[in-house]
C-alpha cells in the first residue's frame, strides 16, 4: 500500500508530462478497440447476417449425379432422421432454391428464386433479425402466404426498380427444375424489401412449399438442409461431426423379382479405379466387358441366367415395390453378359452404375420383404458396389472445401453426393480476412506506441534524473533496491490503466458517433459491412481485454529497463546528486 499510495503521489506531482503521455496513449487504446470491434462486426456480418441466411451454422448439401446445382435427396425422412433429436438444434429448414431469368415490364435479369418456410412460428429474436436484414418497404412476410394471387413474391427494392415492376404486377420466370426441365412460371409482386447488402438484392422469396412444387420436388424428396445452432462458434464442428457419422451409406440395394424370381439387383462402380478391380473378381461366360461397362451394361450369374432362360443379348422384365408409392415399378433390361464366377450372389443382377441409380433415386425402392433373403456384400464386393450415396469427407477450410466440389464436377459420380459442413470452414476466408484487418489494425498501432513508449522512456528518465535524491533518500531510510524497481514499474502500470480506461471510453464514443452516420451505398459492394445503412461494431470482451493486456505489456515491459537502473543507483551517490 506504501508503494501504491507513493506511485499515485508521484503521478499527480506531474500533472501536466503524465497527462500529455496518457492522452497519447489513451488515443492509441481508443484506435486499436474501434479498429478490432470493426474487423470483429464485419465478420459478425458475414456469418451471421449473411452466411447465416445462405448456409445456415451447419449445412447438409446433396449433389444429384455431379450437378451442383441439382440438391435434392430422394428420401427425406432418412436424412432428417440423422438431424433431428440434437437439442443444439434451434432451426432446421429446407433449403429451396435456383437460378431463374425474370421478365418484367420491357426489363428482364437474373434473380435468385428462394423458398421460405412461411408456416413457421419465429422468435422475437429471429423476427428482429429478419427484420434487420430485409426491411419491408412494402408488403409483409405474410403476404407470401395469400392464395388469392399467382404465386406471391417479395422482391428487393433495387431489383423491382431494374425490372421496373411494382407491387401487384406480374414477373414471368423461366427455370430449370431439379430434373433439368425446362420450365415457366409467372410471379405475383406482392412485397418489396430494402436490404444493404447488394449480393441479397437479387434474391427473390417464394413460399417454400410452392417452390418445390415449381422445381418438380416430391413430397418425399428434400432440398439441401440449413441447420441454425446456439453458441455456433463453440458447437458447429462438433455437431457436423455427429451428422457425417450418422450418414454413413450402406450398399444400395433393389429387392426386386426377375421373371417371376427372386433377385437382387446391386450396381457395379465403374470409376476408373475399380475398372480393373472388377475385371479381376468376375470373370464371364458370355458378353464383353466392353458392353457390361456402357450405361445400360447388366451382368446375370450363370445360375440365374439358366432359371430365366437368358443368355448375352436377351432380355429380362424386373418388377419391385417401391418405398413411397403403391404400384409396383417395372422396367426391361436387355442382359450385356453372363458372370460365370466371381459373382456377388447366386440371384444378385448387376447394372452398371449410371443406369442402376436411373432405376434408384427415380423410384426409390422398398425394402425386404417379410421373410426374403437379405443381401450383403462380403470380400472385394464391399467396394465394388454402389452405394446408397457418397458421402464426401469433412473439410477444414474455404480452399478445402472448394477442391471437393471442383472434384464433384471432374469425377462425374453417379450417385448422389453428401456434403456435411460448417459455416466457419465454407467460409474460412472470412476469418482470414479478420485476422488480416486484426494484424494490419495491431500493427499501425504497435508503430504508434513504439512513439509513444520513446516517451515513456524519456519521461522516466527525466523522472529519475529530478527524482535521484530522493531515490537516495528513500534507499537510506531501508527501501529495498526491488521496491524502488516497483515503484517505478507501478507508476508505469497505473497510467497505463487510467489511459486505458480514458482510451475505451473515447473508443466507445467514437464507435457510438460513427454508427450514428447514415450511408446510402446503393449498388455498392462496401453496403454489405453495413446494417441499417450504418457502420458495424462489435466489441468483444475477449478482444477489448486482450487489447489493453497487451498495451499494459508493452508498457510495462518498457518501463523495466529505467526501472531497473534507478534501483541500482547506491544511496551515497544518489543523496550527493544535484540535478
Amino acid at each position: 500500500m506504501l508503494l501504491l499510495r507513493l506511485s499515485l503521489r508521484n503521478l499527480l506531482r506531474q500533472k501536466r508530462r503524465n497527462i500529455l503521455l496518457g492522452s497519447a496513449m489513451a488515443i492509441g487504446v481508443a484506435i486499436l478497440i474501434t479498429a478490432n470491434s470493426f474487423s470483429h462486426g464485419i465478420s459478425d456480418i458475414m456469418f451471421n447476417k449473411i452466411m447465416r441466411y445462405v448456409t445456415g451454422h451447419v449445412a447438409v448439401r446433396f449433389n444429384e449425379r455431379g450437378g451442383v446445382m441439382r440438391e435434392i435427396f430422394r428420401d427425406r425422412q432418412r436424412v432428417w432422421d440423422a438431424v433431428k433429436g440434437e437439442p443444439l438444434i434451434e432451426e432446421a429448414d429446407e433449403a429451396i432454391g435456383t437460378f431463374s431469368r425474370a421478365i418484367g415490364n420491357g426489363r428482364s435479369d437474373n434473380i435468385m428464386l428462394i423458398g421460405v418456410d412461411t408456416r413457421k412460428t419465429l422468435s422475437a429474436k429471429a423476427i428482429k433479425e429478419l427484420e434487420e436484414s430485409f426491411r419491408m418497404a412494402e408488403g409483409k412476410w405474410e403476404d407470401l402466404r395469400r392464395t388469392d394471387v399467382e404465386n406471391p413474391v417479395i422482391v428487393a427494392e433495387e431489383k423491382a426498380r431494374y425490372l421496373n415492376v411494382k407491387r401487384g404486377d406480374i414477373i414471368r420466370v423461366r427455370f430449370r427444375s431439379m430434373f433439368g426441365q425446362d420450365q415457366a412460371a409467372r410471379l405475383t409482386v406482392v412485397g418489396i424489401s430494402r436490404n444493404d447488402n447488394i449480393f441479397m438484392q437479387g434474391v427473390v422469396f417464394l413460399d417454400r412449399d410452392r417452390a418445390k412444387d415449381l422445381l418438380g420436388f416430391r413430397p418425399w424428396e428434400t432440398g439441401s438442409i440449413n441447420i441454425t445452432i446456439k453458441d455456433p462458434q463453440k458447437n458447429a464442428r462438433a455437431l457436423a461431426d455427429r451428422i457425417h457419422s450418422r450418414l454413413r451409406p450402406g450398399t444400395a440395394i433393389i429387392y426386386a423379382s426377375a421373371g417371376g424370381r427372386p433377385a437382387q439387383v446391386l450396381g457395379f462402380r465403374t470409376d476408373d479405379a475399380n475398372k480393373e478391380k472388377l475385371k479381376g473378381v468376375m470373370k464371364l461366360s458370355s458378353g464383353s466387358w466392353d458392353k457390361v461397362l456402357r450405361k445400360d451394361g447388366v451382368v446375370l450369374p450363370a445360375a440365374l441366367a439358366r432359371q430365366l432362360g437368358v443368355s448375352a443379348g436377351g432380355k429380362i422384365r424386373l418388377a419391385y415395390p417401391r418405398k413411397f408409392e403403391t404400384a409396383p415399378r417395372e422396367a426391361v433390361l436387355t442382359v450385356t453378359a453372363v458372370c460365370a464366377s466371381g459373382c456377388p450372389g447366386p440371384a444378385a443382377v448387376l447394372l452398371n452404375d449410371a443406369g442402376f441409380y436411373d432405376l434408384y433415386y427415380e423410384d426409390m425402392p422398398a425394402g425386404p420383404a417379410a421373410g426374403a433373403r437379405t443381401f450383403s456384400a462380403e470380400g472385394p464386393w464391399a467396394e465394388l458396389l454402389a452405394p446408397e450415396w457418397v458421402l464426401l469427407n469433412r473439410t477444414n477450410n474455404t480452399d478445402d472445401y472448394k477442391k471437393k466440389y471442383q472434384d464433384i464436377a471432374k469425377n462425374k459420380w453417379k450417385g448422389t453426393t453428401i456434403d456435411v459442413s460448417t459455416m466457419y470452414e465454407t467460409a474460412s476466408d472470412i476469418l482470414k480476412m479478420e485476422g488480416v484487418l486484426n494484424l494490419i489494425t495491431v500493427s499501425a498501432v504497435l508503430v504508434l506506441f513504439f512513439i509513444i513508449l520513446l516517451g515513456v522512456v524519456n519521461t522516466l528518465r527525466m523522472t529519475i534524473r529530478e527524482r535521484t535524491r530522493e531515490i537516495g533518500t528513500v534507499r537510506a531510510i531501508g527501501m529495498q533496491r526491488r521496491d524502488v524497481r516497483n515503484m517505478f514499474l507501478l507508476e508505469t502500470l497505473l497510467l497505463t490503466l487510467f489511459s486505458s480506461a480514458a482510451g475505451l471510453l473515447l473508443g466507445f464514443a467514437v464507435m457510438k458517433g460513427l454508427a450514428l452516420i447514415t450511408f446510402h451505398p446503393h449498388d455498392n459492394p462496401l453496403g454489405m459491412l453495413l446494417v441499417n445503412g450504418h457502420l458495424y461494431f462489435l466489441p468483444t470482451f475477449s478482444g477489448v481485454a486482450g487489447s489493453v493486456l497487451l498495451i499494459v505489456l508493452i508498457a510495462v515491459g518498457t518501463a523495466w529497463f529505467p526501472a531497473r537502473r534507478a534501483a541500482q543507483l547506491s544511496p551515497a551517490k544518489a543523496l550527493g546528486h544535484f540535478g
